[in-house]
């Protein structure tokens, strides 16, 4: 994909889950992505695994986030790294968007 600049007004939202989960692909190309998810509170992305190296920031709400055998709390600021394969997910404390950076891109989130 040939593109530098993705302006919000033509990003799509997609929903994950009804009323719960949705997501805006926000950049894509060469072999990374970076992906905004919005989470209303009680959703749950849940436990998986990909290949792909990942790190989510925290830009707004509560998380608690599942990795490997432990979990942790993330607050606005913070950063998690999830190497690939390693078994990961979340669950939504608090209202709240996280910011995932994928290498290499998931393809798969580019099906439909």
């Amino acid at each position: 994909m040939d593109k530098t600049l993705f302006p919000d007004r033509e990003l799509e939202l997609e929903t994950i889950e009804a009323g719960k989960v949705t997501r805006k692909i926000r950049a894509r190309g060469g072999r990374m992505m970076m992906v905004e998810v919005l989470f209303a509170p009680g959703a749950v992305g849940a436990d998986h695994e990909h290949p792909h190296e990942q790190a989510t920031y925290c830009l707004e709400g509560k998380f608690e986030f599942r990795h490997g055998l432990e979990r942790y709390t993330l607050g606005v600021g913070d950063t998690i790294y999830v190497a690939g394969g390693v078994r990961h997910g979340v669950t939504c404390l608090e209202q709240g968007r996280l910011l995932d950076v994928f290498t290499p891109q998931r393809e798969d989130f580019l099906k439909k």
